[in-house]
């Protein structure tokens, strides 16, 4: 039987980089900095999306080695995904969303809701929760 291995880099590292450069990308939108093809709020939220994304593929990958699909931190990391991507198309889309006022507002709690499922995925690798 072959085990499947998870290497620390693409569980830990990847995931971290990425969302530091979600979190630079939020500051700068919430400052009102421009950053190189990310200069206004809409392009930051489409700039959060395809890194998120990125981010996300060490997850699935993580509770897909562990064969865990239905352990009570995947389930979170999978409403925590959903409501990221509610957030996200339900702005670009421009639908009146409760509790976000702006895009600007949409950003911030984007890369809030990141911030959390990445602290979830970490406690699950840390923990073997996941």
């Amino acid at each position: 039987m072959k085990a499947t291995t998870f290497s620390t880099g693409s569980a830990l590292v990847l995931p971290l980089v990425l969302g530091i450069i979600i979190a630079t990308i939020t500051y700068a939108t919430l400052t009102g900095k421009h950053l190189p093809l990310v200069n206004s709020p809409r392009a930051a939220l489409v700039a959060i999306l395809i890194v998120g994304l990125a981010m996300c593929s060490g997850g699935i990958g993580q509770v897909g080695a562990s064969g865990k699909w239905v352990s009570p931190l995947a389930i979170i990391g999978y409403l925590l995904g959903a409501a990221i991507l509610v957030v996200i198309g339900g702005t670009l889309l421009r639908w009146k969303l409760p509790l976000i006022a702006s895009e600007t507002n949409a950003v911030l709690v984007s890369a809030v809701l990141i911030g959390v499922k990445y602290m979830i995925g970490t406690l699950g690798y840390f923990f073997h929760l996941l």
